[in-house]
């Protein structure tokens, strides 16, 4: 690290990490660069396409295709963005430690620090920032595209679940209407049932009348033969 990044330290206007002490400072070694101290480049990975399975049956809603909280690393490893001899990041960090300043005095800031390590340049920085940049606006497509098939999926639910329940209705009603009419035939028949049965009665009835009428008309003429000659004969 070069001397005057660590006098921007010292005085608290950047925080960079691994600060060596002075007394490393003037220490035969190698000086370690900026591109030493990045990670290991992340090993290249496809880019994620977002699919959308059926809603699980759960109380509550589940939003599917988008993932929050991702790590911005995971994206932009999706993408495969290059390591940068010095990253986004890094500038911005050192842009924080120099809140303080005015902008321009920032900017002459970062621009010394470039001057003084010939391992990275501002542009190494600015072509990282502008790559990642196009990496999120792509992962902000893929969560836009998302939530369009989530829409067109919810959509196409609702309407087969539309159709189903008109056709339920359809069917229910069918059957309340079948089930009205037999109703309907079924007092119609008993109301016929009954007036067979009292006109049965009726006939009963009335049948019997006669009979028990012409019966008696017989007893009578019967008795007065016992009236007239009952008590001869005694």
């Amino acid at each position: 690290m070069s001397g005057f990044m660590r006098a921007l330290h010292k005085v608290g206007l950047i925080e960079l990490d691994d600060v060596p002490p002075p007394s490393q400072a003037t220490e035969a070694e190698p000086a370690t660069s900026v591109r030493d101290e990045l990670p290991e480049p992340v090993p290249e990975a496809p880019i994620a396409t977002f699919t959308l399975e059926p809603a699980p049956q759960a109380t509550e809603p589940v939003a599917q295709g988008v993932t929050e909280q991702r790590p911005l690393e995971e994206i932009y490893s999706e993408f495969r963005i290059p390591p940068s001899p010095f990253a986004a990041e890094k500038l911005l960090k050192v842009l924080d430690g120099l809140m303080a300043l005015d902008a321009n005095t920032r900017k002459a800031a970062v621009l010394a620090l470039d001057a003084a390590d010939d391992s990275w340049t501002i542009e190494d920085s600015v072509a990282d920032a502008a790559l990642k940049v196009q990496a999120l606006e792509q992962a902000k497509q893929q969560i836009m595209a998302a939530v369009t098939l989530a829409e067109q999926t919810a959509q196409q639910t609702i309407a087969a679940r539309e159709q189903t329940l008109q056709e339920s209705i359809a069917r229910i009603r069918q059957q309340m209407a079948d089930l009205e009419a037999l109703m309907e035939r079924e007092l119609a028949r008993a109301a016929t049932d009954k007036a067979d049965s009292e006109h049965q009665a009726k006939a009963t009835r009335e049948a019997a009348e006669r009979e028990t009428t012409r019966l008696q008309t017989e007893i009578g003429r019967l008795e007065d033969i016992q009236r007239i000659f009952g008590t001869s004969a005694a």
